[in-house]
């Protein structure tokens, strides 16, 4: 039963199940209409539009989805045309082939909806070419489409009366999923780390921390706070959905600082890990309701969160008690360090729960329902053009002209040769041939498996000669499955998609185990050309690209550090003062990573210092998290704070003048040879000892006649900003490293190319 509930759960966050059913129904009405009336051929084209226009996924509003369909309904139609009457020159068919794959390159780069309409429009038109005709064929074709994808219209406008969530109330709710996604790592985290501590510069809870930022930059798409607020005296609810959040941004803003603080008493032997597990735990399920509270807005989801947050307060408090009771030899009590920081967690978790028991305790159900709806078709969204980079330096520029001359290459071969059901090689290549050579690699390979195992269970089941009703039922549960994984686990959607396409033949006419060998055969081909392309057709590798985004992490953090400091300085820094450039580190550090996975998927001729960037990515998103402790804390208590000691301020801002000194003299050892944004040479060695701050100082100034209490806050401050020393000491030293490393290979290379070119002479 608790799978079934995670299941439902699930679904209301991301609606798999629900696009699933839509899309099956869009496809298997038209072919049972056909099967009534006698005319399979107008029911298939009306189908197979309906399908691909329905398995779009576009997370916006529903008046933008109706838009965005219309707008792919009409050029579905078009290129259906286009493919009838191209479909009897082989030179023709190819030359069309390469101007409209080359415009869906960039379709394709166009948001979450681009390659869903890319593969729709191309699909089409390869389809069409099957089926060469003149003028009234044409328009035949284009009105078949053009029914397809009003039908596809006409089910996403009935989902809209079943599920009127505006995109950017769901967007927020995955916020909060996210931060509830980030907690449950923390968990496991803690648990691994008990007795198999990571190896890895970056783990599973750092890649979760990312996540948690772009789902951030995800929410950020659909409504401005600028939008909201202007609009907040018509819709209150859509401002109280930007503080929320606000409020999640907060929160983990706190969560950096406690993880970052709990690093430090990790170690030590009377730790209490049970009680923090036990607290951990119970935070995830608190966030993770409050999430379901704000996309349901069920009265008793409000009221578990509320129940679960007063179990998370008394997990704290046990917490709480078992660290004043740790021995510790240090003057540094982790209770009073930690303390603040679980006090803003939980009034950050009380402020979120405080507006959605607003939200809910007036309103009925039916009320809530209007509400949700008239918002839904009513915040302002910008329409997503395409724009075309028209320059040979660009990555989609690239993208399209490979895609462009690989399935122009794969129409001419289907054609010329006249190649049984051609279009599938064709076809095949588009849907394999990614940006990125690793993930063509992988989509080429689980496309290759899935349709192997389809081929073999479609042939068996066809060669039984099953009833109409037993094949057109297939048909429904095939294209259900497809619909459900295609998302998910795409060698399994291939497996479902060779099957459905085998059934759906069978419907027209008999079919033998020759069409399961000829589709098996065609898509071998299809793949081994997307890879051929992804690798030889002006392919971008991330080595080249790697270097400039960790320049961009790096330079993102210097200027967060600059305002730290001006905050330790005595500058008072608000939350939305030092948010542009928290948002602009955590951007940062994430789009490296993302390169540096890219390019562990690439040939190992192609990669270069892939352990040591990690590295030094690792050091990145450390110096990002203590940075935010620190702005955390100076925060929390920039007004109960006594004034700071001259030696101690003295102190902190001469280490802090000195790692921004550092952090630029590491821009300076990226690899010349493959950054184009900074090619300055290393700093001599004299120049770097000045800058340096020694790993092992530990500056405990003498405090004289104070508080412990602010004593204490002085010992804090000092402890995390020796760790963010020791952090941008090990950037610049793994830095440093590679640059002699560098120059090294080269140098060698040097030598053996003047040893040859001795020889020779």
């Amino acid at each position: 039963m608790k799978p079934f509930q995670q299941l439902v759960l699930q679904e209301y966050f991301e609606p798999a199940v629900g696009r699933a059913i839509r899309v099956t129904l869009a496809f298997v009405l038209p072919l049972i209409g056909g099967l009534m009336t006698g005319h399979m051929g107008p029911a298939v084209w009306i189908s197979l539009t309906a399908q691909l226009l329905s398995n779009i996924i576009i997370p916006g509003s529903y008046p933008l989805k109706i838009l965005i369909l219309s707008g792919a309904t009409l050029a579905c139609a078009v290129c259906a045309m286009l493919g009838t009457l191209a479909g009897h020159s082989w030179w023709v068919a190819s030359l069309l082939m390469m101007g409209l794959a080359f415009l869906g390159g960039f379709v394709r780069q166009t948001g979450n909806f681009g390659p869903g309409i890319t593969v729709s429009v191309l699909l089409l038109y390869l389809l069409t070419l099957d089926h060469p005709g003149h003028w009234p064929e044409a328009q035949h074709l284009f009105v078949w489409v053009l029914i397809g994808g009003l039908l596809a219209i006409l089910f996403t406008a009935i989902a809209w009366l079943f599920v009127p969530f505006s995109p950017f109330r769901r967007s927020v709710a995955l916020v909060w999923k996210a931060l509830a996604d980030w907690l449950h790592a923390f968990y496991h985290a803690q648990q691994l780390q008990q007795s198999h501590p990571s190896p890895d510069p970056i783990d599973r809870l750092d890649e979760q921390e990312l996540a948690f930022r772009q789902a951030m930059n995800d929410s950020m798409e659909w409504l401005s706070r600028k939008q909201a607020l202007s609009r907040a005296r018509l819709y209150r609810q859509v401002y109280q959905l930007v503080e929320l959040r606000r409020i999640a941004s907060q929160m983990a803003n706190t969560l950096s600082a406690l993880r970052t603080t709990i690093d430090q008493y990790r170690a030590h032997a009377h730790f209490p890990r049970e009680g923090l597990l036990y607290m951990l735990d119970n935070l995830s399920r608190t966030a993770e309701r409050l999430a379901l509270s704000i996309i349901t807005h069920r009265r008793e989801n409000v009221y578990f969160t509320r129940i679960s947050l007063q179990r998370s307060r008394h997990s704290a408090n046990l917490w709480m008690e078992q660290l004043k009771a740790m021995p510790t030899s240090s003057s540094l009590q982790p209770a009073e360090a930690i303390r603040p920081i679980l006090e803003a967690i939980f009034e950050q978790l009380e402020e979120a729960l405080q507006i959605l028991e607003g939200w809910i305790s007036s309103r009925t159900d039916f009320t809530v329902f209007l509400r949700q709806f008239m918002i839904s078709a009513s915040i302002p969204q910008t329409i997503p053009w395409v724009r075309f980079s028209l320059s040979f330096r660009s990555f989609i520029f690239r993208y399209a002209l490979r895609l462009s001359l690989a399935m122009g290459i794969g129409v001419a071969l289907y054609k010329y040769f006249h190649i049984p059901h051609g279009y599938w090689l064709a076809m095949t290549t588009m849907i394999v041939l990614q940006p990125e050579f690793g993930a063509t690699f992988q989509k080429a390979s689980q496309r290759v498996q899935g349709t192997l195992a389809g081929v073999i269970v479609g042939s068996i089941l066809f060669w039984l000669h099953l009833p109409l009703g037993v094949n057109l039922c297939i048909v429904a549960f095939c294209s259900f499955w497809m619909a459900y994984f295609i998302q998910r686990r795409y060698a399994v959607a291939a497996f479902f998609i060779t099957i459905m396409v085998i059934a759906l033949f069978h419907l027209l006419e008999p079919v033998t185990w020759q069409l399961g060998l000829i589709r098996l055969l065609v898509t071998l081909a299809g793949s081994a050309l997307a890879l051929v392309g992804g690798y030889a057709f002006w392919p971008f590798w991330e080595k080249y690209r790697f270097p400039t985004l960790l320049a961009q992490a790096i330079e993102a953090n210097a200027a967060y550090l600059q305002q730290i400091a001006a905050a330790l300085a005595g500058q008072r820094k608000t939350f939305q003062q030092l948010l542009p450039y928290r948002r602009k580190a955590e951007i940062s550090n994430q789009n490296a990573f993302l390169s540096l996975r890219r390019m562990q998927d690439e040939p190992e001729a192609h990669q270069q210092n892939v352990q040591d960037y990690f590295i030094i990515l690792g050091h990145q998103i450390r110096i990002t998290r203590l940075l935010n402790t620190l702005g955390q804390y100076l925060r929390k208590d920039h007004n109960n704070a006594h004034p700071v000691p001259a030696e101690v301020l003295q102190h902190q801002q001469q280490i802090m003048q000195k790692l921004d000194q550092l952090m630029h003299e590491t821009l300076k050892l990226l690899p010349t040879g493959l950054s184009e944004s900074h090619h300055a040479s290393a700093a001599d060695d004299s120049k770097v000892q000045s800058l340096s701050v020694p790993v092992g100082e530990q500056y405990q100034p003498e405090i004289m006649e104070t508080h412990s209490k602010e004593k204490h806050q002085w010992q804090l401050m000092q402890e995390w900003i020796n760790l963010l020393v020791r952090e941008v000491q090990g950037s610049y030293q793994a830095m440093k490293v590679i640059k002699e490393r560098n120059e090294n290979q080269q140098s060698e290379r040097i030598n053996e190319y003047q040893g040859k070119k001795a020889r020779f002479s």
